[in-house]
């Protein structure tokens, strides 16, 4: 495997890579029983009552709804095993819910059309397994300096990349952040990736300069975040990379993620009953004066985060993996009143010293995840 397949597989694992620090993590735990809202809490939390009278006997009869625990205990693969689930071969019986390669090539080609190169026709194809919770296939379509993955299932673009930038040093044409956005919309909508019953709005644009061995190429990156209800899904980021040379564009990277795993759950939790379970938590961890906390209502995918700093569990213990969910959530910010930064990365700092943040689910109160506010530098 060379070097730029391993940097594809890194972008295309479902559970988004994070900073060394973060392997520190995470759990959920759900709320303190002894706490004294628990009666509130619970009343919330499993019961909306509706009251019935029965005219002859007088009798009420009450009507529940219980919310299930969303949090399962994380499993642990170890990288043996991991990587024998990806090697593992895919059986007929997935294949016939796969498009076939010949649709795959036919869908890469009109990829590599809509972008406008020439004189490129792809025909080298695998399919492959992801690192994924379910190892569920996609193509592997390559072309020269181009490599394309296809979603097996959906017959979707999820990865399109042009290396052949990396042994130039690209300067981009000046030109405003308003007409990057509009050409990276526009590239999007030629691939047919933005259907119309999801609204998909930039939530970043930033010029970043890449470095590629001994060359530098500045680019423009563009990232289109999938809304509900006026709040985008942080788990279903779409993003693109090129930049603008003599007029012309040219294609770094061009990612689309469609996890649909959005649960919607309805928001019972409220913003004061969040921060409390949050600070309960964080109080477990450290000793320090608690000198500020924030609230605010969010889409997150859940983490191992909180587990990990619970359990002391780094990424040598092996794959850590939960259930591939996205919930409404209250990211609650806690901070510490420090003289100082931590002056390490190690677990046991992290959850003494560091400031975090807990991912509150907005209806069952379980801590289903966070990250760190802060990170260390050496």
């Amino acid at each position: 495997m060379n070097d730029f397949e391993n940097k594809i597989k890194g972008v295309l694992k479902k559970e988004v890579e994070k900073p060394l620090s973060y392997d520190y993590a995470i759990k959920n735990a759900f709320y303190n029983s002894k706490n004294k809202r628990k009666s509130n809490l619970l009343l919330k939390l499993t019961t909306t009552t509706s009251c019935l009278i029965m005219i002859c006997t007088g009798v009420f009869a009450t009507s529940y709804i219980v919310y299930e625990k969303v949090w399962k205990k994380p499993v642990i693969v170890n990288q043996e095993e991991e990587n024998s689930n990806v090697e593992k071969e895919i059986s007929k019986e997935e294949k016939e819910n796969y498009i076939s390669e010949e649709d795959a090539i036919k869908i890469a080609n009109e990829v590599i059309n809509k972008l406008d190169y020439k004189n490129i026709q792809i025909s080298n194809v695998d399919l492959k397994r992801k690192y994924n919770n379910e190892y569920s296939g996609h193509y592997i379509l390559r072309s020269n300096n181009i490599l394309i993955t296809i979603n097996a299932e959906t017959g979707k673009l999820e990865y399109f990349g042009d290396s052949s930038i990396n042994n130039r040093d690209i300067k981009c044409d000046e030109i405003s952040e308003t007409q990057v956005n509009e050409i990276a919309r526009e590239i999007y909508n030629k691939l047919g990736l933005f259907d119309n019953e999801n609204k998909y709005e930039i939530v970043n644009t930033k010029k970043v300069d890449m470095a590629f061995g001994e060359h530098i190429n500045s680019l423009w990156e563009v990232s289109f975040g999938k809304m509900y209800n006026g709040t985008y899904d942080k788990s279903n980021i779409s993003t693109i990379c090129f930049s603008i040379c003599d007029n012309n564009i040219v294609i770094s990277s061009i990612t689309f993620i469609d996890n649909n795993n959005f649960e919607n759950n309805p928001i019972i939790i409220t913003k004061e009953e969040a921060i409390e379970i949050a600070t309960n938590k964080e109080k477990e961890f450290s000793n320090l004066e608690i000198s500020d906390t924030t609230a605010d209502l969010s889409i997150e995918k859940m983490n191992i985060f909180i587990y990990c700093l619970e359990n002391n569990i780094t990424n040598e213990n092996g794959e850590i993996k939960t259930d591939d969910i996205t919930r409404n959530v209250w990211v609650v910010d806690v901070k510490h009143n420090k003289e100082t930064k931590p002056k390490d990365a190690e677990i046991e700092t992290v959850k003494k010293l560091y400031n975090k943040k807990y991912y509150i689910d907005a209806t069952t109160g379980e801590i289903i995840g966070g990250e760190q506010s802060e990170y260390f530098n050496n």
